[in-house]
């Protein structure tokens, strides 16, 4: 498997992802692109259209998810979402890829934060004008979202090494044996 590094090969990569193939990430993770000023719109261009593309295509898939579903208990409501927040991986692998420039990557991470806060408002809304079950739902609702958007390893900028020994977690609070 070849890394990507032109442009050719990057829109290759993408219009494949765009259409569904989540194995393109896997050559998209190693790759990388630099960006200069002949390529540098079409490339954004090209990044910002597969990126919505996907999102379209989860968003479309969760609505029919709710409209083709019966949700006769509370379990139902799980299933959904839990399928829902599977299918948001790939997405959230595809806006922290390093192969993109730092401000796209920004960019797109804080579109994707923005559209699934979004969409968990929306069906906190429509829960709490469902009377039975209301409390397990919200509950429910509290667990979706990108808790698991893989960050950028972080490395040692003075040896330029990956910095393994060191694991935060997610309170920012770090225990020292």
């Amino acid at each position: 498997m070849a890394a990507p590094t032109t442009y050719s090969e990057w829109t290759n990569l993408l219009d494949k992802f765009g259409d569904g193939d989540d194995t393109a990430l896997e050559e998209l993770s190693i790759g990388s692109f630099t960006v200069d000023a002949g390529t540098a719109s079409r490339f954004y261009s090209r990044v910002e259209e597969v990126y919505k593309k996907r999102k379209q295509s989860w968003l479309d898939k969760f609505q029919r998810s709710f409209q083709l579903q019966n949700f006769k208990t509370e379990d139902d409501f799980e299933i959904a979402l839990r399928n829902g927040k599977q299918n948001l991986s790939s997405l959230s692998k595809f806006v922290v890829l390093k192969g993109l420039p730092e401000d796209l990557r920004k960019t797109l991470k804080k579109d994707l934060e923005d559209f699934v806060a979004e969409i968990k408002k929306s069906l906190k809304d429509n829960v709490s004008k469902i009377s039975s079950g209301r409390e397990k739902m919200l509950i429910l609702l509290s667990t979706f979202g990108l808790n698991d958007i893989p960050e950028v390893i972080k490395t040692d900028k003075k040896n330029n090494k990956q910095n393994t020994n060191e694991i935060i977690p997610p309170t920012g609070r770090k225990i020292i044996f």
